[in-house]
């Protein structure tokens, strides 16, 4: 099962993607990619704000079957940044609320 951790606090915002779906065999587990996607399209931006000092990073560890950002979002950029995460938080509900027994979001 692929858990997806979700907090805000303060200006502060965490996510954490751990484990794999187990939908189907690797290659063939649609659940996994939908996951793979979103996850690496997040970290891409992420990248991105980070490097346009939109954000700071505060943590940034990405492994195999395990993405772990920490982030603090610049005052100029809070509506941008609380935009993109909105997507994707969506698309990891989307996901769960689809997949339940394979996609977990806390």
């Amino acid at each position: 099962m692929t858990k997806v951790i979700y907090r805000e606090y303060y200006d502060r915002k965490l996510i954490i993607i751990e484990g794999h779906s187990g939908y189907d065999v690797p290659g063939n587990d649609i659940v996994c990619a939908g996951v793979s996607a979103l996850a690496c399209a997040l970290i891409n931006c992420l990248y991105d704000e980070s490097s346009a000092e939109r954000i700071r990073l505060l943590r940034d560890v990405v492994h195999s079957g395990y993405v772990c950002f920490e982030v603090e979002s610049c005052d100029f950029a809070k509506e941008r940044i609380n935009g993109i995460f909105d997507a994707f938080v969506t698309g990891f509900l989307m996901l769960s609320e689809h997949y339940p027994q394979h996609v977990l979001f806390e």
